[in-house]
This record gives C-alpha cells, structure tokens and sequence, in this order.
C-alpha cells in the first residue's frame, strides 16, 4: 500500500516503510529461539531472553552488562527515556553483537551471543567469552540512543516509538565513543588495550605525518580496512575530545542531538555549542596534536623485509625449514594463501575461492583464520577457517593443505571454537573449543575425526590458540584478571602458569623443547620476546617501529613475523637474540596520549556485580503482542492535482505490534482522503514460528483516483548458505472505474512464483568483484490472469560472469550478463523491454518517443519488465527476449572526506570515480534486435556516513528502432 505521509510527525515512518512486518532477528538467531525452550530473566535493570540451557552463562553475561548499564547511566547527563534494557542472548554463533535503535514496529533492542569463535576478537582485547565486556559496547549504544528529548520524546510517548536523534549522530562519534567507553567501564579490556588496534592507528599516522583528512573518520576509507575508520580513528578522536576538554562534553553533545528537530542537519554547529568549536575545527587541532606528538620509528638493522606487503591483514606460520605461509588480502589483491622460501621467493600464491554450486567452503577472508602451523617435516600446512553454515551461523573447519602446491587435501568439520596447533607429527589438532561462554582445549585425532578434552575448565573461561610440542606439553593464552597471559597444560594435565601480568601476553609457539617465542606488549607496542617454561623473565627479541604479530620460528637462530608499515603489513625477519641498548629506537610517545584517569562512576575498578533477580520465568508466546509498537494517527493537506487553489485532506492510522521474540507480528496501515471519500486498507502478518523460513501473508484494499485494487500475497522464503529462496501465491485484482470517454474494466492476475539466485565471488577493496559466478532462476505459472485470457507462465533464467579487466591494471573488472525470459501463451507484448531507469535521470535524447501502450485489462497491479541499457528511455514490448550485455569498469580511488558540507549539512565523503563502457544487445521474440553501445562516468559519495549519493552521466549510440543518441544526467541514492 503506497505511504503518504505529513511532515514531521511521520517523517520517519516514511523512510522506515510505514507500518510494516520484517524478520526481528537474523535467520539462524530466530531459528534457535523457534526451537528452543525460551525464558525471560528480569533485574533492576535488564530484560533479557535466553534459551533455557544458556541460563548459567546469561547471569554471568546479564551480571556484567547491568553493571555497565548502570555504570553509563550514572554518568552527569539530563536523564533520558530509562525503562529496562532489552537484551536478546543466543547461542548461535554469531560472531557479531548490536543494538537497534527503537523503528516503529520494533522497539530498540540488544542483540548478543553467548560466544564469539573468530580470533580476531582475541586480538582486540576481548576473548571467545567475554561477552560481558562486548556489552558494555553495546551499553553505550543503549544508553546513548536512549538520549531522546523534546519533540521527538513526545512524538515517541504518543506513537509507541518512531525515531531516536542520535541515531543520526554519524557512525565515527557512534562507534567511537562505545569503543572508548568499552575500555573504560572498571576493566582493563576491549580495543583501547589492544596492541592491534594501537599499531594500527600508530603506523597509520607516522605514514601521514598526523595529518588525517576527516575522511579518515568514514568506515568507507579502505586504508583503514579492516577495522574501520568510524572505529578506529573514531575511538582516538573521541578519547582526545575526552582528554582536551573533558567527558561531561561528549554527554552533552548527546543530549543536543538527542533534542534537535532535524537531527541530520548543522550536527557541526552543535559542536560548536558545546566545544566553542565547529566540528571542522575541533579535527583540525585533533590532526594537529597528532602530528606534533607523532616521532618516526624505523626499523632496526637486525630486522629485515622478507615481502614488502602481504595485505592489509594477513595471518602467519612458519615451517621448521625456514618456509612461512601467509593467508592475506589487499586493496588491490583478493585473499590468497602463499609460501614462500627461507629467502623470501615465492613457492606458489594461490586464490582460496571455490565458484561453483556445491563448493566445499564459501569464507576465505584471513580475519577468519586462525591457527595456521606446519607439520614438522614442512609437508603439510593445517589451519582453522571460519565458513558459513546453511543458517548463516559461523562453523568452524580444519584444513589441511599440501604446504607444496597449495591443494587443500582435507577437511575436518564439526569444530566448535577457533584454531591452534597441528601436533608436530601431523597426527592430531589441538584446538579452542568454545560451548556457551566456556572455553577448553581439544584435541582433533586426524585419522578418526575423534575430539577429546584435554582442559575441563567451568564456567566463564576464555582461551587463544594454543602450540604443541614434540613430548606433547601445550603452551596457550588464557585470560585473566591481568588480561591475556600465557599458561603450560603439562604432559600429565595439569596447568601452569607462566606469566600472570598486564602486558598482553599472546600467541605462543614453541622454539624448542625448553623455550617459547610469544607477543608481548613493550612500551605500548607488541614485540616478540622469548620465555624460558622452566621459569625466568622474557626476553624481548625485537623493536618493530609499531607491531609485531604472529612471531613464528624459521629454523633455530631467528623469528619470523609480521611486521606493520603505514597501512599493511611487511613479513620481517629478525635473530633470536635479546635487542642490546644500544639498538633499540627511542620510544616516541602514542600518537594521542592516554587519557588521564576518568574520576566518574564509569571508570571505578569492577568489584564484580550481584544480579538483583526479580523473575526468571518461561517465555509467554504472545507477550507483548496486543499492545502495538507502533499506533500512529495523522493528519495532512496536499494540493488537489486537478485544482491548485483548493487541498486534499488525508487521515489515517498505522498499527504494527509483534511478540518480544518476533513470532508473531501484524501491521495495519488505513488511510482516507476529503476527495475520493473512501478508505485504503492494507494489513500484514508474518510469522517466524516455521523459522528457518519466514512466512507472510499481506491483504489490501487501496483505492485511488480511477481505480481500486484489492491484493493478497503469501510469501514464504529463507536463505541456504548465501543462497535465497523464495516462495510465493500472488493474487491482484484491479478496477478501472468507467468515465466519459471510456468503460469500466476489470482485470486480475492470480498465481504461484518462485525464485532462486546464487553467487560466489572474490573481490578487493579498490577493484570491486574480480572473479565472480551468478545464477538465477525464476518463475512464476498463473492459471488465472486477466479474466478472458489464458493461462500463462513466466519463466526467467540470468548467468552472470566478473572476470578480471585489462592486465596489469588492478582497479577494473569485465562483467558478462546472460538473460533468457520468456513467458508462454501470454498475452501480445506483456513484457516490458527497457523503459527503466538506474537512479533519477534527466534525459536528452533523439528519434521517436516511448509508444509502448499496454491495454488497461493487461495491468492488474504488476508488470513484467526488464532492464536494457542504453534503452532506459524507450520500452520494448514482446512475451519472450534474450539479453546479452558486457559492463567494462576502472575505478579512479579518491577515498577523501569532509566533516560536513557547506557547515549545514552532514559529514561528506567521495570514495571513488568509475569510468564504464558498456555494450548490450537484446532480441525480441526470435525476429527483432536491439543494439546499444556507450559509456558512463560516475561520481560515488556518501551523505551522513549513511546515504550513498552518486552523479553519473551516461552516453549511449543506438542501432536499431530509429532512435538516435542517448545522453542520461541525474543521480541515485
């Protein structure tokens, strides 16, 4: 049902959709909770669903997220909308944790698992476990969006909810002040403790001389892949706003926006009312602090560069013949496995990527990788690597790789938890299980696929790939009070501790049978140091400029690693001896110095939490379901079309409401108007309970000026993989209400519809897509349609191919497209051919104009189109065409951003300039052909760090159908 809404009050709903139903959580997170005995724990503070046999982990994670709650709330701030928080606990693995912000008909929400398996969380300060800390991030969003006052506060109390301000607040200040405050809430954790996140900003800012352009703030600027500009320069720029003048001013910048009445617009003049300084301004001294604190470290002369960039982020093992591998990805290179040589020569780089239907994994980025080692004859490679199950939770699958050709010989499935270490016999995998918020070591016997414990600690506990030696001792990180440190599971099971401070202690492997190599941090920086186990201190062994990671023995007299340089990462090596006085760089301070020691609530050391239950009960199916989220009347006058001097009055009401776990959920959307005195009624509702699937089903009555429609559609659809599927009956039916000149008519169109589409592909940060594989199928049968015609069908196939561009040009790509559509027994030039525009366009063309003239019975509420370039001005009409058409395109890579633009509007970033030539050829029911070749200029922005806004102009030389050039201008969102 089309939304026509007034200024202000519904503002919102329109761009939300108007009142709607949408899955509340991803697939495999409803699909547990459909399956599972669900309860709800209620506290002081918190509301939080779990699944019954996740409860001792939910009161240790509830326990940690009310105390951050409360820690945020007490800070000096106007009080905000404070009921409890609403957090969602689920043991699928996820690997991600949010919060949404209240949406009409979805109230705002916290979203967290119980776990996370991917390492690089590990090495961002947090754990496999320590989801307690993941939602104190989350806390800040919660309560930072709670911030809502004013207009928009009433607005919300009468509707149920409709827009929170500082949602609109941009994604740097969003995300920067929740990863400063992840670090700053009675614990010692998260990414402001991270080596990781450090040497990323560090050598980031010594390669630009502290001189970052706002740009660097966007999470669209690919120099600061794959952390996150908004994150990472975010995180700094918000702990120097607090450091300079002061935490109470990031709150009351919270509380302007929270209050503001357009809250996209002058956010920098907000800035200015609270700092004395537009936003612009307050960047500019940021950069420069930087770029007077900045001192340019260099590497030693004992370190030396096997590979000057191996990507972006890359992982790292070493073989005991000197080999290393390294799984990497860069801006200009897909993520590719490569070993090479003691002396640095390339054995073999290879793409990870499988394309066809049926491939045996799907996931190849390295973020997802852990665990890389070699057997100790070097013959063998065997890692830990992250996929996608047919939900779209994580898995996790041990690989082992012909370490002589790159041919991945086998795979081991069922894991649970992240990589570690192959026996040096090549006879098992030691690994990281994690089972709720419990993390142990297992062992994985490769000839009988056996997994058995070799830890059996309780409770919270969270673990790091752990290294096996020759006699079978394990050396692993363990988290604890002191953040990670390293710790020894002897031969007869017991544990001991080897180092039990605060200098992130990570990533152990042995040297040998006495003596380990590890990550510790030294003067803010990680460097590589080496323990004796039988006791002693480390032994720093290197002085990279800014961070060591994946230290790795190459042979008995040096380390491998890799080393961080500007914005990727080198493979360096360096002797196994301790870094004498006389080498070691004079340590420059950070690039922005840590902030002084906060004296508010938030920062008082954790004494630990008492949960004050107040219920903890099964869930109830249809809590919440009668009171809506979303109860919206308006009210607005619009100029009549036909007479400019009088208005149309409309009113109407939109209802939407869901149970808390989503159910069940329905929408009602009525509207009427003073000129046509009658009512559009639309109602929706869907369901998860059938979840994997999500099963709809939509009834409507619009009536507009001439016409009236009454439609219902049940629709049912889920995702396999990456894979949708799509189910669907469709039944329209439309009146065409007679007039002076022309008698009434009827027409209606009822039948079922499918589709399926499939899509495997690799792609890099500046060239997009390289190589890629796409599949449709669609189709759709319609026993009844349009009253006096036949029965008809339609039936739709698509093959698309990406294929590297031009050699030696890395930013481009070629794009085949194959289309087959035909629709038998239909009616004469029901199909659409052209006609349709990409974006808004301003169109000068030549030769004749669009006669295309479908009869009124053949229109009952849809049409069946497709897409022909060069032809977005003129349609075609036939029952069957086939398309061919090839995209050439080179990106130019600008990546270059303002805080706002023209001081009024929001943050203004220009990623990149395309460059396109483009041919399509398309013939009509087996006799006509259509021919179009040109080429286009795009110009790709972004609004907000939200609105993708691009310019582009397009030229297109027809051959066929008398019809000249086509110059297109415009835009698309």
């Amino acid at each position: 049902m089309p939304c026509r809404l007034p200024p202000l009050l519904l503002l919102l709903l329109s761009l939300a959709g108007c009142a709607f139903v949408t899955p509340r959580f991803s697939q495999n997170v409803q699909a547990e909770y459909a399956r599972s005995d669900m309860r709800k724990l209620s506290t002081r503070t918190l509301e939080l669903y779990y699944p019954a046999q996740l409860r001792p982990a939910a009161l240790r994670i509830a326990a940690r997220l009310e105390d951050c709650v409360e820690r945020l709330r007490s800070l000096p701030r106007k009080p905000g909308h404070q009921e409890r928080v609403l957090v969602y606990l689920t043991g699928a693995d996820f690997n991600n944790a949010y919060v949404s912000p209240d949406y009409t008909s979805i109230p705002q929400q916290m979203v967290m698992p119980a776990h996370m398996s991917l390492e690089l969380f590990n090495l961002m300060g947090f754990g496999p476990s320590e989801l307690g800390e993941v939602g104190c991030h989350e806390s800040v969003h919660y309560v930072q969006l709670e911030q809502t006052h004013g207009i928009w506060w009433l607005l919300n109390t009468i509707t149920g909810g409709l827009f929170q301000p500082n949602t609109m607040t941009e994604s740097w200040f969003l995300e920067g002040l929740a990863t400063y405050y992840e670090g700053r809430l009675g614990k010692s954790q998260g990414r402001p403790h991270s080596p990781l996140w450090r040497g990323y900003f560090e050598a980031a800012s010594q390669a630009l001389g502290g001189n970052l352009n706002p740009g660097y703030l966007s999470p669209e600027h690919r120099r600061m892949d794959p952390l996150g500009g908004n994150y990472l320069t975010g995180s700094y720029f918000v702990a120097w706003l607090a450091e300079r003048y002061g935490e109470e001013r990031l709150w009351q910048l919270v509380e302007k926006q929270g209050e503001t009445l357009v809250p996209p617009l002058a956010l920098t003049l907000r800035f200015d009312s609270v700092y004395g300084r537009d936003l612009g301004e307050l960047f500019d001294e940021f950069t420069w602090a930087l770029a007077q604190k900045t001192q340019r470290r260099e590497r030693p002369a004992s370190q030396q560069v096997l590979a000057p960039k191996v990507g972006y982020f890359a992982r790292l093992a070493a073989s005991p013949d000197g080999a290393t591998a390294t799984v990497d990805a860069g801006r200009d290179q897909v993520a590719h496995l490569t070993v090479r040589e003691h002396d640095g020569s390339v054995r073999f780089s290879r793409s990870l990527t499988q394309f066809l239907p049926g491939r045996r994994w799907i996931a190849t980025f390295p973020t997802l990788m852990s665990g890389l080692s070699f057997t100790s004859d070097g013959a063998s490679l065997f890692l830990v690597a992250a996929d996608i199950d047919s939900l779209g939770s994580y898995l996790s699958r041990v690989w082992q790789v012909d370490a002589r050709t790159g041919e991945v010989v086998k795979t081991w499935e069922g894991i649970k938890g992240m990589g570690g270490s192959v026996t040096p016999d090549g006879s098992a995998y030691v690994f990281v299980h994690v089972e709720s918020d419990t993390a142990n070591l297992h062992r994985l016997e490769l000839a009988t696929g056996e997994s058995t414990p070799l830890t059996r600690f309780e409770g919270h506990s969270s673990l790091g790939p752990p290294s096996v030696a020759a006699d079978g001792r394990v050396v692993f990180p363990r988290m604890t009070e002191q953040g990670w440190n390293l710790a020894l599971l002897e031969a007869d099971g017991t544990v001991r501790t080897l180092t039990d401070d605060t200098h992130f202690n990570y990533a152990p492997r042995w040297l040998d049978a006495g003596r380990i190599v590890f990550q510790r941090v030294h003067e803010g920086r990680w460097q590589a140091h080496v323990l004796e186990v039988a006791g002693g201190e480390p032994v720093r062994i290197t002085d990279a400029p800014h961070l060591v990671m994946d230290v790795a023995p190459a042979g008995n007299s040096e380390v491998v690693f890799l080393n961080r340089d500007h914005f990727d990462f080198s493979l360096d090596r360096a002797p196994i001896a301790p870094v004498a006085p006389s080498e070691a760089i004079a340590q420059a301070p950070s690039p922005t110095p840590a902030p002084a020691e906060a004296t508010s609530k938030a920062s008082a050391p954790y004494q630990g939490h008492e949960l004050d239950i107040l219920s903890d009960e099964p869930y109830s199916p249809l809590e919440h379901f009668f009171l809506p989220e979303l109860r919206a009347p308006y009210f607005y006058a619009l100029p009549d079309e036909d007479d400019a001097t009088r208005p149309v009055f409309y009113g109407g009401v939109a209802l939407a409401g869901q149970d808390r776990l989503g159910f069940h959920q329905y929408a009602l959307l009525a509207e009427g108007n003073s000129k046509l005195r009658d009512v559009s009624v639309s109602f929706s509702y869907a369901t998860a309970l059938t979840a994997p699937w999500y099963t709809g089903l939509t009834v409507a009555r619009i009536v507009q000026e001439g016409q009236r429609d009454l439609q219902a559609s049940l629709s049912t659809s889920r995702t396999f993989w990456t894979t949708p599927v799509s189910l669907s009956l469709l039944a329209l039916r439309r009146d065409y209400y007679a007039t002076s000149t022309d008698p009434a008519v009827r027409t209606s169109i009822l039948g079922p519809e499918a589709a399926i589409s499939y899509f495997a592909g690799e792609s890099t940060s500046y060239g997009g897509t390289q190589r890629g594989l796409g599949l449709s199928l669609g189709a759709g049968v319609y026993p009844l349609a349009f009253d006096n015609a036949n029965p008809f069908a339609d039936v739709r196939a698509e093959v698309t191919a990406y294929v590297p561009g031009l050699p030696l040009l890395q930013r481009d790509n070629l794009q085949l497209t194959a289309i087959a559509r035909v629709l038998p027994n239909a009616p004469e030039g029901l199909l659409q051919v052209g006609g349709i525009q990409s974006g808004t366009a301003l169109m000068y063309r030549q030769g004749p104009g669009d006669t295309r003239d479908l009869p009124l019975r053949l229109r009952p509420g849809t049409s069946f189109s497709e897409f022909l370039r060069g032809y977005e001005d003129f349609a075609l009409s036939a029952t069957s065409v086939m398309i061919a058409m090839a995209r050439y395109r080179y990106r130019i890579i600008i990546d270059y951003g303002w805080t706002s633009f023209f001081w009024l509007g929001p943050s203004f970033f220009i990623s990149q300039v395309e460059l396109e030539a483009f041919g399509s050829f398309a013939r009509t029911d087996l006799r006509d052909n259509h021919r179009a070749v040109g080429g286009a200029v795009f110009l790709r922005t972004t609004f907000g760090q939200a609105v993708p806004f691009s310019l582009f102009y397009q030229y297109a030389r027809r051959f066929d159908d008398g019809l000249g050039d086509l110059h297109l201008v415009g835009f698309a969102l």
